[in-house]
């Protein structure tokens, strides 16, 4: 956990942080925490992290449901 913030601002500082979704999540993470470390959303689990990793690309390519 410690380095989800190090990557982030690593990927900021190479110009490729909008290249890529960034979830985080799981039983020791929160909402705020994600928000602290910059991801794009913070996901309970791996079922939601699917469909909020949808639900970004889908936004991303311009797609209707």
């Amino acid at each position: 956990m410690p380095y989800m913030k190090v990557v982030i601002d690593t990927m900021k500082e190479k110009g490729i942080r909008d290249d890529y979704v960034v979830l985080v999540g799981g039983a020791p993470l929160n909402e705020e925490f994600g928000k602290a470390v910059g991801a794009d959303a913070y996901c309970r689990d791996a079922a939601v992290a699917v469909e909020t990793a949808k639900d970004f690309m889908k936004r991303k390519h311009n797609v209707r449901n």
